[in-house]
């Protein structure tokens, strides 16, 4: 048996995927000048992803889930669910960032951005969530009037995206 992947397979491929965005290492070619000055650094990385994990923990107790519940819901392992919200430097594979995209019904697209698995095209998203990640506390567990408003502004601000 040969198999034979034509143009028009891809194509239709493609089509079925839409603006899907999906992450598969480093760059196939070097940015331009100006792309690269506008990638984030690895600090801006960091504090994004930093944004993320705060934005998971703060939807898995919104929804009354505990880590256990959340994994089970989103067919994801644990260890994963508390290295994003507890490890800044870990990066979440794009399929956990697609599953948790799914269970809390935020824009796959802007958290795939957000944690760190995608360029971001809005310049806005950095300021964004780090606007949201300076008004988080320690603690989600009991956010003051503020905090909720801060992560109900980010939310509003993905969805956009």
């Amino acid at each position: 048996m040969k198999l034979a992947i034509t143009r028009e397979w891809f194509e239709r491929k493609a089509k079925l995927e839409g603006d899907l965005e999906i992450a598969a290492g480093m760059l196939a070619r070097d940015p331009s000048p100006e792309e690269a000055a506008t990638r984030p650094t690895a600090e801006t990385d960091m504090e994004t992803r930093f944004a993320f994990g705060s934005l998971v923990e703060y939807m898995r107790r919104k929804g009354g889930f505990t880590m256990e519940r959340l994994a089970e819901k989103a067919s994801i392992d644990v260890a994963e669910i508390r290295n994003i919200e507890r490890d800044a430097h870990y990066r979440a594979e794009p399929r956990t960032v697609y599953q948790l995209a799914s269970t809390f019904g935020l824009p796959n697209k802007a958290l795939l951005q957000l944690s760190g698995n995608s360029s971001a095209r809005d310049p806005g998203m950095h300021e964004h969530a780090m606007r949201f990640a300076a008004r988080s506390g320690e603690s989600v567990q009991n956010l003051s009037k503020e905090e909720k408003r801060a992560l109900e502004e980010f939310i509003a601000f993905l969805a956009k995206q």
